[in-house]
């Protein structure tokens, strides 16, 4: 039983407190919002404005050492190693075994 009463004393004394609380105006509520999809917004350009100055520097780089490499006649990659010949095969002679006609016939 007295368990029952502290549950129902303690119910009361949330409801009081919630009911207590201040109101929200609804203007309130829209600029928290605007707020956060500001914030997000904000963090989103400030991500691609990295990865754009990112690759930018990454190209700006590689042109360097492309143009530098090509100064100095280096090749980075090495040319792969030309492959062996194979021989030619031999291929065996048959006797002629078709019997040709003359084309132009000599009269009698």
């Amino acid at each position: 039983m007295k368990n029952l009463i502290t549950h129902i004393v303690l119910g009361l004394l949330g409801i009081s407190m919630i009911a207590c609380a201040p109101e929200v105006a609804q203007e309130d509520l829209i600029r928290d919002a605007v707020d956060i999809k500001l914030g997000q917004y904000r963090s989103n350009q400030i991500k691609q404005c990295r990865e754009n100055a990112l690759r930018d520097a990454e190209d700006y780089v590689d042109s360097l050492l492309v143009a530098i490499s090509l100064e100095r006649k280096l090749d980075t990659i090495p040319k792969p190693v030309k492959p062996v010949r194979p021989e030619m095969p031999v291929f065996k002679v048959k006797a002629d075994s078709v019997v040709v006609d003359k084309l132009y016939k000599e009269e009698e």
